[in-house]
């Protein structure tokens, strides 16, 4: 009873409550960010993907899957090794993507994606010449600022 009165002791204790809930704090931020990365990593591999299955369905000149021989379209993707190489991507992502849902709010998880439609115009404009205008760079500023928001709100 007498080491409840004794200010040392209290002290002590409180210091060691404080510094068990900071630890705690601080394994939980450094999970989060780990799985921050995990997410930008599948994101990355999706919008390589994208990116792969683009430059091989340009090499073949496109694909008609509703007129002329469709089953020879799908054929003649599986043949051409962008496409393929593109689609493992896809899958590698969508396994790390499961990591992602499972650990991270659904609410916060999927906004993430919104990060492809970035990449993806910075890819068009510089990788496949393609013209982007005011209205996508917009666009493309006004995602980041939902997704500044959306990652803010879950710091709590």
């Amino acid at each position: 009873m007498s080491q409840w009165l004794n200010p040392v002791w209290l002290k002590i204790r409180i210091s060691q409550t404080c510094s068990q809930e900071i630890d705690v704090k601080a394994e939980a931020r450094s999970k989060m960010i780990f799985t921050l990365f995990i997410a930008l990593i599948a994101i990355l591999l999706l919008v390589g993907g994208q990116t792969l299955i683009k430059v091989g369905l340009n090499d073949i000149g496109g694909v008609s899957l509703f007129a002329g021989n469709p089953v020879g379209s799908l054929m003649g993707l599986f043949r051409t090794p962008w496409i393929i190489l593109g689609l493992a991507c896809y899958g590698f992502s969508s396994i790390l993507w499961l990591d992602v849902l499972s650990k991270l709010d659904f609410s916060l998880a999927f906004p993430l994606v919104s990060l492809t439609y970035v990449f993806q115009v910075v890819i068009g404009r510089f990788i496949f010449h393609e013209s982007v205008g005011m209205n996508r760079v917009t666009g493309v500023l006004l995602i980041l600022c939902g997704l500044f928001f959306v990652i803010r709100s879950s710091r709590g």
